[in-house]
């Protein structure tokens, strides 16, 4: 969903969730547009067409957890999903069942040599990956609040909310 060259991006989006203005929007340079609600952590792309092929392929290599929240808006003729972003210094991501979840943000962990060995990097024998996502030390918030955890790991800061 994070685009490091958006050709344009728009965040006074109404927010088909929560009413509020708080969807980004952005237009890549190859014309897909992806939309993220700041408020809930949904976001949708018009390759997610409602019956497009697309939605299918996404579907069928993604958690299922994600694939059971999914809400189809029909203004956009769009499926939203849960995000899961990953950047250098963790990943935030859903985690629990349809009735009962929460955003979780699991920091990347650089490991010792002792801890490393653990690791070994398939296909490279004698090779051990450096790093590793701490499940074990994740932080876990209510699926209320993603702006939080956004805010915790640094890609959001407070702004207003215009309802």
């Amino acid at each position: 969903m994070i685009d490091n060259n958006p050709k344009n991006v728009d965040t006074n989006e109404l927010s088909p969730f929560t009413g509020n203005m708080s969807v980004v929007k952005e237009i890549a340079e190859n014309g897909v547009e992806t939309r993220i609600c700041m408020d809930t952590g949904f976001t949708t792309s018009n390759e997610y067409t409602i019956g497009s092929d697309k939605v299918e392929e996404y579907e069928k290599t993604t958690a299922k957890l994600v694939k059971s929240l999914k809400h189809m808006d029909t203004n956009l003729n769009q499926f939203w999903y849960p995000t899961t972003v990953m950047f250098s210094t963790g990943m935030i991501y859903p985690e629990g069942n349809e009735e009962d979840w929460e955003w979780v943000y699991s920091p990347i962990i650089t490991m010792n040599e002792e801890e490393s060995k653990q690791y070994p990097i398939p296909g490279k024998p004698g090779e051990y990956y450096q790093t590793r996502l701490g499940v074990d030390v994740s932080e876990r918030y209510s699926k209320s609040d993603f702006r939080e955890v956004c805010k915790r790991v640094g890609i959001a800061k407070e702004v207003e909310v215009n309802e």
